[in-house]
């Protein structure tokens, strides 16, 4: 089902509606926030005693070759482009840790910076998740854009 993402503070791993928590992933339990072993550098968890629920990660100047990469690595068997003004990047299926993930990596301008960010929601069949990875990365963009005090927009193709 398609419907919006609630944004509003506070956030968790810089870039997760709190409000949005329950919504996005179906998991409605206690969870905690805390640094991950996610493959981005600066990279934060949403998770309970027994799997991750929410990942985020971004990198604050990283090459093309790194999205390109995170790419390769989805399964592939899904895969929907980014809307371009969000950048560079796709949405596509990911187990992490056993569990099926929906993940969105975008590579952008931020001010002179090519930047990175990667969101990792855990499957829910009862949300349009690329809809909801659309409008996160959104999110994750104004929120970085406001972290480093720069200027967002889309890298060309190529």
């Amino acid at each position: 089902m398609r419907r919006d993402v609630v944004n509003r503070p506070p956030y968790l791993c810089n870039f997760i509606p709190e409000a949005a928590v329950a919504e996005l992933t179906g998991y409605t339990g206690r969870y905690t926030t805390g640094p991950s072993k996610h493959s981005v550098a600066d990279s934060c968890a949403v998770m309970n005693d027994v799997q991750s629920i929410l990942l985020t990660g971004y990198e604050r100047s990283t090459e093309q070759e790194v999205i390109e990469k995170w790419m390769r690595n989805g399964e592939g068997n899904d895969r929907a482009e980014l809307p371009r003004e969000l950048g560079i990047g796709s949405m596509d299926n990911y187990e992490v840790r056993g569990y099926p993930f929906r993940a969105a990596g975008a590579l952008f301008h931020c001010g002179n910076e090519k930047s990175l960010i990667t969101i990792y929601v855990k499957k829910n069949p009862s949300r349009d998740q690329d809809h909801d990875l659309v409008q996160l990365m959104q999110i994750a963009q104004r929120r970085f854009a406001e972290m480093f005090k720069c200027k967002v927009g889309a890298l060309p193709l190529g």
